[in-house]
């Protein structure tokens, strides 16, 4: 019975490629074949009752079905809240505040939504299309990222809707969180949520839309975290999407100059001399140098003195140089040299070393 209530619920919420669900009239046959080309999709059974999909990098979409996807869905918010009281104990906030509310509130809606949830688990196919033109649409965009565009610093931007012609109703959440470490090692962060708490809670109704956005500057320590969510009693459905991302904006750009070609006649020898800058991230530079891969000093310059044999060959300098800002980010520039040593027509003893030899 479960597996029938749960392929019935598919063949009403068919995926279109992660930009939203469309529920409409569906026949009960061809279901097994529309829950083995859901597998093949990329969706896995999480959960009894839940189904989720990789979207990319640290990006989730879960679909619940009936008191299984809402005992999901408040693991889910139970865990977020732990998490912002935790930030909220060390960096209290207006904003975290709110949040926590608004948290708090959506748990509550869920956990009396699953205390009356039905014990069958019945997916009302009836009522979810009560006429030929019936739809019900319903999905979420997040994304959670560092900035970008010469700021340092992480975002994330989420939002939910659900829209119905056939008289079914919707609810929507949203939330969007992030923190950064600034070059004054002081941490900033944002939080917000929508609906906020107030006379706007909660969100529900047969077109509505929630969404949350923000950002904060900073240099390391990086985090942002988008969370969507819709949930639809009438037809006993629950769909969320997550992205976490962790990364800081390495925008270190150093930059190698000097020659990219030295020539060595005869016995003489050459020095020739390399420079590196830097700009971005934290100022305040430190510089390490490499030579094929392996260190050959520190600082803002790099010299070698080339010497020749009086024979001609040609030797390969491949140069790197790493910057690193006092926030510890760090960035490497390239930069290769060819030197060309020619024979000239002066001898030397073979016996003692010519004066511009190197003993």
């Amino acid at each position: 019975m479960k597996r029938r209530i749960f392929v019935a619920a598919f063949a009403l919420c068919l995926s279109l490629a992660g930009q939203g669900h469309q529920a409409l009239a569906a026949e009960d046959k061809g279901q097994n074949d529309l829950y083995d080309q859901l597998i093949k999709e990329g969706w896995t059974v999480a959960a009894p009752g839940v189904l989720q999909r990789n979207l990319g990098p640290n990006k989730v979409e879960t679909l619940g079905f009936g008191a299984d996807g809402l005992r999901f869905k408040l693991e889910e918010l139970k865990n977020q809240l732990a998490f912002l009281r935790e930030e909220y104990r060390h960096r209290p906030t207006a904003e975290l505040r709110r949040s926590i509310r608004s948290q708090r509130a959506e748990i509550e809606r869920t956990r009396a939504a699953l205390e009356t949830a039905s014990v069958t688990d019945e997916l009302d196919v009836e009522k979810a299309a009560s006429g030929i033109d019936c739809t019900i649409k319903y999905g979420a965009h997040v994304d959670a990222f560092p900035l970008s565009g010469g700021s340092q610093g992480v975002g994330a931007t989420t939002d939910s809707y659900f829209n119905s012609n056939c008289g079914q109703t919707g609810e929507v959440y949203a939330h969007a969180y992030g923190k950064a470490t600034g070059a004054d090692n002081v941490i900033r962060t944002f939080s917000k949520s929508d609906p906020t708490t107030g006379p706007s809670l909660p969100r529900i109704g047969g077109n509505v839309t929630a969404s949350a956005t923000g950002t904060v500057l900073g240099v390391k320590d990086c985090y942002s975290y988008s969370f969507a969510t819709m949930t639809s009693y009438d037809i006993n459905v629950t769909y969320s999407q997550s992205s976490t991302n962790y990364t800081c904006p390495v925008q270190i750009t150093p930059t190698i100059t000097g020659p990219t070609l030295g020539l060595v006649s005869g016995y003489n020898c050459q020095t020739y001399t390399w420079s590196v800058s830097a700009t971005g991230g934290a100022p305040g530079y430190t510089y390490t140098w490499y030579r094929d891969g392996s260190q050959v000093g520190t600082g803002t310059s790099y010299s070698q003195t080339f010497c020749g044999g009086n024979y001609a060959w040609t030797e390969y300098v491949n140069l790197s140089a790493t910057a690193r800002d006092t926030a510890g980010q760090t960035g490497t520039d390239t930069h290769n040299a060819t030197i060309r040593y020619s024979a000239t027509t002066s001898t030397c003893d073979p016996y003692k070393f010519c004066p511009q030899e190197p003993l």
